[in-house]
């Protein structure tokens, strides 16, 4: 028996046009929030290196054989491939002869802070 063609079979041009249209709808939204979970991991990442950062410069301070010397200090390292600078504010708390140090990393310089840690030493 043979099947005759009508004009009833498939989809019309337009139908398909609709039906790219709403899927277009449809995946709009769900690109841009790939983008966002992308740049939302790329910031955590970012300040995961500046917790490491942080910690390493914090411990070289307290551990070096003599303490660092009151005021700002500043330096710049590299970690992961991404150089961040930091600064240190060094205090010395007289009645208990210990060192304050309150340490910022920030990415760029002038750049808005990403991370930051106080410890503490004693002072000769």
């Amino acid at each position: 028996m043979k099947h005759l063609l009508s004009q009833d079979d498939g989809f019309s041009l337009l139908e398909l046009l609709v039906a790219i249209a709403i899927l277009s709808l449809a995946i709009i939204p769900m690109v841009a929030s790939q983008t966002t979970a992308v740049r939302s991991s790329s910031k955590l990442s970012e300040k995961g290196y500046a917790q490491i950062v942080a910690e390493n410069v914090m411990t070289e301070l307290r551990l070096s054989e003599t303490p660092p010397t009151t005021g700002t200090i500043d330096g710049a390292e590299i970690f992961g491939g991404v150089p961040f600078y930091w600064q240190a504010e060094v205090r010395e708390l007289t009645p208990q002869k210990v060192i304050s140090i309150s340490l910022k990393i920030i990415k760029e310089e002038n750049d808005k802070e990403l991370y930051e840690i106080i410890g503490f030493r004693k002072s000769i």
